[in-house]
Protein backbone atom coordinates (compact mmCIF):
# COMPACT_ATOMS: atom_id res chain seq x y z
CA UNK A 1 0.00 0.00 0.00
CA UNK A 2 1.46 3.33 -0.76
CA UNK A 3 1.93 5.94 1.63
CA UNK A 4 -0.41 8.85 2.17
CA UNK A 5 1.63 12.08 1.00
CA UNK A 6 1.07 15.33 2.75
CA UNK A 7 0.67 17.61 -0.51
CA UNK A 8 0.72 21.25 0.45
CA UNK A 9 -2.07 23.50 -1.61
CA UNK A 10 -0.06 26.45 -3.12
CA UNK A 11 -1.59 29.95 -1.54
CA UNK A 12 -2.85 32.58 -3.45
CA UNK A 13 -1.07 35.24 -4.32
CA UNK A 14 -2.55 38.98 -3.82
CA UNK A 15 -3.17 39.46 -7.03
CA UNK A 16 -5.11 36.12 -7.53
CA UNK A 17 -7.43 36.65 -4.56
CA UNK A 18 -10.89 37.67 -5.70
CA UNK A 19 -12.06 40.88 -4.46
CA UNK A 20 -15.36 41.43 -3.60
CA UNK A 21 -16.86 44.65 -4.69
CA UNK A 22 -18.49 46.79 -2.17
CA UNK A 23 -21.61 47.55 -2.75
CA UNK A 24 -22.15 51.59 -2.11
CA UNK A 25 -24.73 52.19 1.14
CA UNK A 26 -27.98 54.09 -0.19
CA UNK A 27 -28.10 57.25 -0.18
CA UNK A 28 -31.18 59.04 2.54
CA UNK A 29 -32.97 61.19 0.21
CA UNK A 30 -34.47 63.72 3.02
CA UNK A 31 -36.70 65.03 0.74
CA UNK A 32 -38.26 61.98 0.32
CA UNK A 33 -42.26 62.12 1.15
CA UNK A 34 -44.66 59.10 1.06
CA UNK A 35 -47.18 58.96 -2.06
CA UNK A 36 -49.82 61.03 -1.46
CA UNK A 37 -52.87 58.34 -1.69
CA UNK A 38 -50.84 57.10 2.30
CA UNK A 39 -51.49 60.16 3.28
CA UNK A 40 -54.69 60.41 2.12
CA UNK A 41 -55.88 57.04 3.91
CA UNK A 42 -54.20 58.01 7.19
CA UNK A 43 -56.12 61.11 7.54
CA UNK A 44 -59.40 59.71 7.01
CA UNK A 45 -58.87 56.94 9.12
CA UNK A 46 -58.14 59.61 11.82
CA UNK A 47 -61.21 61.40 10.94
CA UNK A 48 -63.92 57.89 10.82
CA UNK A 49 -62.09 57.19 14.28
CA UNK A 50 -63.03 60.47 15.40
CA UNK A 51 -66.47 60.68 14.02
CA UNK A 52 -67.24 56.97 15.62
CA UNK A 53 -65.99 57.39 19.12
CA UNK A 54 -67.77 61.11 19.17
CA UNK A 55 -70.75 59.33 18.01
CA UNK A 56 -70.85 56.96 20.15
CA UNK A 57 -70.45 59.53 23.17
CA UNK A 58 -73.08 61.53 22.27
CA UNK A 59 -75.62 58.44 21.95
CA UNK A 60 -74.51 56.14 24.65
CA UNK A 61 -76.84 56.35 27.81
CA UNK A 62 -76.58 55.25 30.99
CA UNK A 63 -79.32 53.74 33.67
CA UNK A 64 -77.50 52.84 36.88
CA UNK A 65 -74.10 54.44 38.72
CA UNK A 66 -71.85 52.75 41.12
CA UNK A 67 -70.37 54.84 44.03
CA UNK A 68 -66.73 54.87 43.85
CA UNK A 69 -65.95 57.07 46.99
CA UNK A 70 -69.34 58.55 49.62
CA UNK A 71 -67.97 61.43 52.22
CA UNK A 72 -70.37 62.15 55.32
CA UNK A 73 -71.48 65.65 55.60
CA UNK A 74 -73.45 66.92 58.61
CA UNK A 75 -74.98 70.53 57.82
CA UNK A 76 -78.49 71.71 57.15
CA UNK A 77 -81.31 71.28 54.18
CA UNK A 78 -80.85 74.87 53.64
CA UNK A 79 -77.65 74.92 52.11
CA UNK A 80 -76.50 75.73 48.23
CA UNK A 81 -73.44 73.74 46.38
CA UNK A 82 -71.06 74.83 44.04
CA UNK A 83 -67.99 73.80 42.34
CA UNK A 84 -65.53 76.37 42.93
CA UNK A 85 -62.20 75.83 41.61
CA UNK A 86 -62.15 71.97 41.69
CA UNK A 87 -63.61 72.33 45.71
CA UNK A 88 -67.10 72.15 46.42
CA UNK A 89 -68.05 76.19 47.97
CA UNK A 90 -71.60 75.80 50.55
CA UNK A 91 -73.07 77.96 51.65
CA UNK A 92 -76.39 78.66 53.70
CA UNK A 93 -77.69 81.21 56.42
CA UNK A 94 -75.12 80.50 58.85
CA UNK A 95 -72.17 80.84 56.82
CA UNK A 96 -69.88 79.84 53.81
CA UNK A 97 -67.15 77.34 53.42
CA UNK A 98 -65.13 75.76 51.08
CA UNK A 99 -63.60 72.15 51.11
CA UNK A 100 -62.15 69.73 48.87
CA UNK A 101 -64.75 67.45 48.12
CA UNK A 102 -63.71 64.65 50.51
CA UNK A 103 -64.54 67.25 53.41
CA UNK A 104 -61.17 68.83 53.87
CA UNK A 105 -61.64 72.56 55.26
CA UNK A 106 -59.96 74.82 53.11
CA UNK A 107 -61.60 77.82 55.17
CA UNK A 108 -64.93 79.20 56.43
CA UNK A 109 -66.65 82.12 57.54
CA UNK A 110 -69.98 81.92 60.11
CA UNK A 111 -72.33 85.13 59.69
CA UNK A 112 -76.20 85.60 60.27
CA UNK A 113 -78.68 85.92 57.09
CA UNK A 114 -82.21 85.58 56.39
CA UNK A 115 -81.65 85.28 52.75
CA UNK A 116 -77.87 84.54 51.67
CA UNK A 117 -77.55 84.74 47.63
CA UNK A 118 -74.40 84.30 46.23
CA UNK A 119 -71.99 85.95 42.80
CA UNK A 120 -68.71 84.32 41.49
CA UNK A 121 -66.55 85.92 39.14
CA UNK A 122 -63.06 83.66 38.85
CA UNK A 123 -61.55 84.22 42.19
CA UNK A 124 -63.42 86.11 44.24
CA UNK A 125 -67.00 85.47 45.78
CA UNK A 126 -69.76 87.49 47.12
CA UNK A 127 -72.58 86.49 49.46
CA UNK A 128 -75.11 89.09 50.59
CA UNK A 129 -77.91 89.12 52.27
CA UNK A 130 -81.09 90.06 49.71
CA UNK A 131 -83.37 92.69 51.51
CA UNK A 132 -80.95 92.72 54.55
CA UNK A 133 -77.61 94.63 54.86
CA UNK A 134 -74.15 92.80 54.93
CA UNK A 135 -72.00 91.96 52.19
CA UNK A 136 -69.47 89.66 52.32
CA UNK A 137 -66.30 89.27 49.76
CA UNK A 138 -64.46 86.08 49.85
CA UNK A 139 -61.43 84.56 47.58
CA UNK A 140 -59.79 81.32 46.98
CA UNK A 141 -57.85 82.55 51.06
CA UNK A 142 -60.82 82.99 52.62
CA UNK A 143 -62.36 86.01 54.04
CA UNK A 144 -61.49 89.29 52.48
CA UNK A 145 -63.82 92.31 53.84
CA UNK A 146 -67.06 92.65 54.96
CA UNK A 147 -69.59 95.66 53.84
CA UNK A 148 -72.37 96.58 55.55
CA UNK A 149 -75.26 99.43 54.57
CA UNK A 150 -77.88 101.56 55.68
CA UNK A 151 -80.35 100.87 52.67
CA UNK A 152 -81.52 96.74 51.95
CA UNK A 153 -79.53 95.42 49.22
CA UNK A 154 -81.57 93.93 46.20
CA UNK A 155 -78.25 92.76 44.23
CA UNK A 156 -74.70 92.28 44.26
CA UNK A 157 -72.11 91.31 41.66
CA UNK A 158 -68.63 91.08 42.06
CA UNK A 159 -65.33 91.65 38.92
CA UNK A 160 -62.26 89.68 38.18
CA UNK A 161 -60.15 91.71 40.99
CA UNK A 162 -62.55 92.09 43.57
CA UNK A 163 -64.68 95.30 43.00
CA UNK A 164 -68.55 94.69 44.20
CA UNK A 165 -71.73 96.32 42.80
CA UNK A 166 -74.68 96.73 45.11
CA UNK A 167 -78.22 97.39 44.10
CA UNK A 168 -79.93 99.09 46.75
CA UNK A 169 -83.52 99.77 47.15
CA UNK A 170 -85.61 101.59 50.01
CA UNK A 171 -88.94 102.78 49.32
CA UNK A 172 -89.28 104.02 45.78
CA UNK A 173 -85.63 105.19 45.97
CA UNK A 174 -82.73 102.93 44.29
CA UNK A 175 -78.92 103.10 44.57
CA UNK A 176 -75.87 101.57 42.70
CA UNK A 177 -73.44 101.51 44.54
CA UNK A 178 -69.27 99.98 43.81
CA UNK A 179 -66.61 99.55 46.35
CA UNK A 180 -63.02 98.27 46.06
CA UNK A 181 -62.04 95.17 47.49
CA UNK A 182 -61.05 96.94 50.41
CA UNK A 183 -64.11 98.27 51.15
CA UNK A 184 -63.55 101.97 49.69
CA UNK A 185 -66.42 103.34 47.67
CA UNK A 186 -65.99 104.03 44.17
CA UNK A 187 -68.61 105.27 42.55
CA UNK A 188 -72.81 105.66 43.37
CA UNK A 189 -75.69 107.28 41.90
CA UNK A 190 -79.84 107.28 42.30
CA UNK A 191 -82.78 106.03 40.48
CA UNK A 192 -85.66 107.80 41.08
CA UNK A 193 -88.97 105.68 39.49
CA UNK A 194 -90.75 109.51 38.21
CA UNK A 195 -87.24 109.28 36.15
CA UNK A 196 -86.27 105.62 35.21
CA UNK A 197 -88.14 103.13 37.49
CA UNK A 198 -87.62 100.31 39.55
CA UNK A 199 -84.52 98.23 38.88
CA UNK A 200 -84.72 94.58 38.93
CA UNK A 201 -81.50 93.53 37.73
CA UNK A 202 -78.01 94.26 37.02
CA UNK A 203 -75.07 93.03 35.82
CA UNK A 204 -71.46 93.55 36.09
CA UNK A 205 -68.48 92.75 33.76
CA UNK A 206 -65.62 91.07 34.70
CA UNK A 207 -63.38 93.85 34.45
CA UNK A 208 -65.90 96.34 36.40
CA UNK A 209 -65.90 98.71 33.56
CA UNK A 210 -69.43 97.99 32.54
CA UNK A 211 -72.03 97.87 34.38
CA UNK A 212 -76.03 96.75 33.42
CA UNK A 213 -79.22 97.56 35.10
CA UNK A 214 -82.85 96.45 33.83
CA UNK A 215 -85.53 98.80 34.92
CA UNK A 216 -89.46 98.41 35.03
CA UNK A 217 -91.41 101.32 34.20
CA UNK A 218 -95.21 101.44 34.39
CA UNK A 219 -96.66 104.91 32.81
CA UNK A 220 -100.13 105.53 31.96
CA UNK A 221 -100.88 101.44 32.91
CA UNK A 222 -98.03 100.85 30.00
CA UNK A 223 -95.57 98.18 31.14
CA UNK A 224 -92.40 98.62 29.58
CA UNK A 225 -88.80 97.90 30.71
CA UNK A 226 -85.62 99.50 29.89
CA UNK A 227 -82.38 98.01 29.70
CA UNK A 228 -79.72 100.73 30.36
CA UNK A 229 -75.71 100.42 29.99
CA UNK A 230 -72.78 102.01 31.83
CA UNK A 231 -69.87 102.30 31.27
CA UNK A 232 -66.70 103.81 33.38
CA UNK A 233 -63.61 103.67 31.05
CA UNK A 234 -62.18 107.05 29.33
CA UNK A 235 -65.16 106.52 26.83
CA UNK A 236 -67.73 106.12 29.00
CA UNK A 237 -67.16 108.98 31.49
CA UNK A 238 -67.77 111.72 28.53
CA UNK A 239 -71.39 110.52 28.06
CA UNK A 240 -73.66 111.78 30.55
CA UNK A 241 -74.18 109.89 33.57
CA UNK A 242 -71.95 107.38 31.88
CA UNK A 243 -74.67 105.95 29.68
CA UNK A 244 -73.61 104.84 26.27
CA UNK A 245 -76.53 102.98 25.56
CA UNK A 246 -80.44 102.25 26.41
CA UNK A 247 -82.88 100.02 25.06
CA UNK A 248 -86.98 100.00 25.79
CA UNK A 249 -88.96 97.29 25.55
CA UNK A 250 -92.91 97.69 25.33
CA UNK A 251 -95.08 95.13 27.41
CA UNK A 252 -92.42 93.43 28.08
CA UNK A 253 -90.36 92.05 31.83
CA UNK A 254 -86.99 91.89 31.98
CA UNK A 255 -86.19 89.86 35.56
CA UNK A 256 -82.63 88.39 34.43
CA UNK A 257 -79.58 90.12 32.75
CA UNK A 258 -75.96 89.10 33.27
CA UNK A 259 -72.73 89.34 31.47
CA UNK A 260 -71.10 86.08 30.14
CA UNK A 261 -67.82 85.01 28.27
CA UNK A 262 -65.68 87.76 26.86
CA UNK A 263 -68.30 90.40 28.40
CA UNK A 264 -71.24 90.04 26.27
CA UNK A 265 -74.29 90.79 27.77
CA UNK A 266 -77.34 88.94 27.40
CA UNK A 267 -81.49 89.72 28.81
CA UNK A 268 -83.75 87.13 29.61
CA UNK A 269 -87.38 88.98 29.11
CA UNK A 270 -90.65 87.12 29.44
CA UNK A 271 -90.91 86.78 25.54
CA UNK A 272 -87.60 86.89 24.08
CA UNK A 273 -83.81 86.70 24.56
CA UNK A 274 -81.13 89.39 23.61
CA UNK A 275 -77.70 89.01 23.07
CA UNK A 276 -75.64 92.00 22.94
CA UNK A 277 -72.18 92.56 21.16
CA UNK A 278 -69.27 93.46 23.75
CA UNK A 279 -68.61 97.41 22.05
CA UNK A 280 -68.99 100.86 23.69
CA UNK A 281 -72.70 101.19 22.90
CA UNK A 282 -73.97 97.61 23.36
CA UNK A 283 -75.35 96.96 20.20
CA UNK A 284 -78.11 94.07 19.68
CA UNK A 285 -76.73 90.76 18.53
CA UNK A 286 -79.64 88.69 18.10
CA UNK A 287 -83.14 88.61 19.65
CA UNK A 288 -84.74 85.49 20.13
CA UNK A 289 -87.94 84.88 20.37
CA UNK A 290 -89.48 82.12 23.18
CA UNK A 291 -91.92 79.92 22.29
CA UNK A 292 -94.33 79.29 24.60
CA UNK A 293 -94.55 80.30 28.17
CA UNK A 294 -91.18 80.94 29.92
CA UNK A 295 -91.09 79.01 33.26
CA UNK A 296 -87.50 78.62 33.81
CA UNK A 297 -83.94 80.26 32.36
CA UNK A 298 -80.66 78.56 32.92
CA UNK A 299 -76.78 79.48 30.93
CA UNK A 300 -73.22 79.82 31.90
CA UNK A 301 -69.87 81.18 29.70
CA UNK A 302 -70.72 79.51 26.27
CA UNK A 303 -74.30 78.20 26.48
CA UNK A 304 -77.97 79.59 27.38
CA UNK A 305 -81.55 78.05 27.39
CA UNK A 306 -84.40 77.92 28.90
CA UNK A 307 -87.81 75.65 29.34
CA UNK A 308 -91.06 76.86 28.61
CA UNK A 309 -94.56 75.37 28.38
CA UNK A 310 -96.16 74.90 25.12
CA UNK A 311 -99.42 73.35 23.71
CA UNK A 312 -99.49 70.54 20.96
CA UNK A 313 -101.91 70.39 18.24
CA UNK A 314 -104.02 68.24 20.07
CA UNK A 315 -104.08 70.71 22.87
CA UNK A 316 -101.78 68.69 25.45
CA UNK A 317 -99.50 70.93 27.47
CA UNK A 318 -95.95 69.86 27.59
CA UNK A 319 -92.51 71.26 28.61
CA UNK A 320 -89.91 72.46 25.67
CA UNK A 321 -86.70 72.28 26.80
CA UNK A 322 -84.09 75.00 24.40
CA UNK A 323 -80.69 75.47 24.10
CA UNK A 324 -78.27 77.74 22.41
CA UNK A 325 -74.93 78.74 21.69
CA UNK A 326 -73.74 82.74 22.30
CA UNK A 327 -74.40 83.08 18.91
CA UNK A 328 -78.23 82.58 18.55
CA UNK A 329 -77.63 79.20 16.96
CA UNK A 330 -80.06 76.46 18.80
CA UNK A 331 -78.17 73.46 19.78
CA UNK A 332 -81.34 71.38 20.44
CA UNK A 333 -85.35 72.08 21.04
CA UNK A 334 -86.66 68.98 23.10
CA UNK A 335 -89.88 67.46 24.64
CA UNK A 336 -89.39 66.27 28.38
CA UNK A 337 -91.12 64.25 30.57
CA UNK A 338 -93.32 64.93 33.12
CA UNK A 339 -92.53 67.76 35.82
CA UNK A 340 -89.23 69.62 36.96
CA UNK A 341 -88.25 71.39 40.47
CA UNK A 342 -85.44 72.81 39.06
CA UNK A 343 -82.80 73.13 35.46
CA UNK A 344 -78.96 74.30 35.15
CA UNK A 345 -76.70 74.46 32.77
CA UNK A 346 -73.22 72.20 34.40
CA UNK A 347 -69.34 73.53 33.20
CA UNK A 348 -69.01 70.57 31.20
CA UNK A 349 -72.19 71.76 29.49
CA UNK A 350 -74.84 69.03 30.32
CA UNK A 351 -78.39 69.92 31.35
CA UNK A 352 -79.51 68.72 34.73
CA UNK A 353 -82.81 68.70 35.31
CA UNK A 354 -84.02 67.92 39.09
CA UNK A 355 -87.32 66.68 40.42
CA UNK A 356 -86.38 65.89 44.17
CA UNK A 357 -84.81 62.49 44.02
CA UNK A 358 -85.08 62.05 40.45
CA UNK A 359 -82.40 63.41 37.70
CA UNK A 360 -82.11 63.82 33.96
CA UNK A 361 -78.57 64.89 32.52
CA UNK A 362 -79.02 66.01 28.41
CA UNK A 363 -76.02 66.82 26.25
CA UNK A 364 -76.29 69.19 23.83
CA UNK A 365 -77.84 66.98 21.55
CA UNK A 366 -80.57 66.64 23.13
CA UNK A 367 -79.96 63.07 24.26
CA UNK A 368 -81.00 61.99 27.94
CA UNK A 369 -77.35 60.92 28.53
CA UNK A 370 -78.13 59.90 32.26
CA UNK A 371 -81.53 58.97 34.27
CA UNK A 372 -81.98 57.87 37.27
CA UNK A 373 -84.31 58.00 40.69
CA UNK A 374 -82.11 58.26 43.86
CA UNK A 375 -83.16 57.07 47.12
CA UNK A 376 -82.61 60.49 48.98
CA UNK A 377 -83.44 64.10 47.91
CA UNK A 378 -79.91 65.05 45.30
CA UNK A 379 -79.53 69.16 45.90
CA UNK A 380 -76.84 68.94 43.15
CA UNK A 381 -74.59 67.20 40.61
CA UNK A 382 -71.45 68.42 39.86
CA UNK A 383 -69.26 67.14 36.67
CA UNK A 384 -66.23 64.78 38.15
CA UNK A 385 -62.56 63.97 36.02
CA UNK A 386 -64.52 62.05 33.29
CA UNK A 387 -67.80 62.19 31.09
CA UNK A 388 -69.09 59.41 33.41
CA UNK A 389 -67.93 60.70 36.54
CA UNK A 390 -70.22 62.93 38.81
CA UNK A 391 -70.13 64.23 42.66
CA UNK A 392 -73.64 63.59 43.79
CA UNK A 393 -74.16 66.27 46.59
CA UNK A 394 -77.31 64.38 48.59
CA UNK A 395 -78.61 65.77 51.99
CA UNK A 396 -76.03 63.93 54.54
CA UNK A 397 -72.80 63.14 52.28
CA UNK A 398 -71.39 63.58 48.94
CA UNK A 399 -70.73 60.48 46.79
CA UNK A 400 -68.28 59.92 43.55
CA UNK A 401 -70.06 57.88 41.26
CA UNK A 402 -69.41 56.74 38.42
CA UNK A 403 -72.62 56.53 36.06
CA UNK A 404 -72.99 52.54 33.70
Amino acid sequence: MEEFKIIKLPEKTEEEEVEVEEKPLREIDENYEPPKKRWIFLILLIIIVAISLMVIKIFTTYSDYQVEKTYERNESAESTYCDYKGNLLKYSPDGVSCTTYDGSLIWNYTYDMVNPNMDVCQDYIVVYDKKGSEVDLFSSKGFVKSITTTTPVLEAKVASQGTVALLLQENSVSYIQLYGKDGTLLASGEIHPENKGFPVSMALSSDATRLLLSIVNVNSGELSSELVFYDFTKEGKEEQDNIVASYTYLGSIIPKVDYVKNDKAIAFSDSKIILFNNNLRATVAKEISVNGEMKSIFYNDTHFGYISETAKEDGEVVNKLNVYNLYGFRWMSKEIDGSYESVQIMDNNEIFIRNENEITIYNLQGIAKFNYKFDEVVYNIIPGSTSKRYYLIEENKTEQICIK
